[in-house]
């Protein structure tokens, strides 16, 4: 034989359910419950995504002209502290520029764009306004970002799962407790989701290159709020 009650939790909404359990066998009694947690941290990474682009009458001395001024833009990245791993080029292209003309229909060539997109990932968040003045100073022609960030083996998603877990005991204690039982040893526990979110915050510089000495932008992290779920099944005891 045996018997469900449901019943909900905290601010979550989500049903904890109670499972009573009788059998020849001596199968112990079990309630099984969902426990969730938020943890709200500042970021440790920020992601910032960088492009030269350059024109010019044929490809080659399009994508040369860009190469140059990529290789200046990174040599001063690590000038301020980027390591290489942190850089990562993420789209090489070189497309034909052509101009259409309403009168006869037609489209001529004009020349060449290239475009390479570098992405860098800063591990101080504090560089960030650092890092995004001096690549506009190199050359960089669209500047985008940061993109804030937890890594997965952040503090704040450990905190968060040890909360899940005092929160999942809570719900127990409470249903057990309105069903004149009391909770007893952990029979199994399991991790549900663990949401770690990625927050753009976009500082956009366009077409400034060759623009001198660039201000540093002023850079505000954002507030991540990192949630986890566990599911936890205890044996009943009376």
């Amino acid at each position: 034989m045996s018997a469900l009650i449901s019943g909900c939790g905290d601010d979550s909404g989500k049903v904890a359910s109670v499972t009573v359990q009788a059998s020849a066998s001596g199968a112990p009694n079990t309630i099984t419950v969902l426990g969730k947690a938020t943890v709200t941290s500042a970021p440790d990474e920020a992601i910032l995504t960088l492009t030269v682009e350059n024109e010019a009458p044929d490809p080659g001395a399009s994508l040369d002209a860009k190469s140059v001024t990529v290789k200046n833009v990174t040599e001063r990245l690590k000038a301020e502290g980027v390591e290489d791993i942190a850089i990562e080029t993420s789209n090489v292209s070189v497309y034909p520029i052509r101009t259409y003309d309403p009168k006869t229909g037609k489209e001529t060539l004009t020349g060449y764009r290239s475009q390479n997109t570098v992405k860098v990932t800063l591990k101080d968040t504090l560089t960030v306004g650092k890092v995004l003045a001096a690549s506009v100073e190199m050359g960089a022609t669209n500047v985008s970002g940061p993109v804030w960030r937890l890594t997965e083996d952040s503090a704040a998603v450990s905190e968060a799962l040890k909360q899940a877990v005092v929160n999942a005991r809570t719900k127990a204690d409470a249903l057990a407790g309105a069903q004149g039982v009391k909770v007893g040893d952990v029979l199994m526990m399991k991790e549900g989701s663990v949401e770690v979110p990625m927050v753009p915050v976009y500082a956009e510089m366009y077409h400034m290159a060759a623009a001198g000495k660039v201000t540093e932008p002023p850079i505000s992290a954002a507030s991540l709020d990192v949630t986890a779920t566990v599911t936890v099944a205890y044996v009943l005891t009376r």
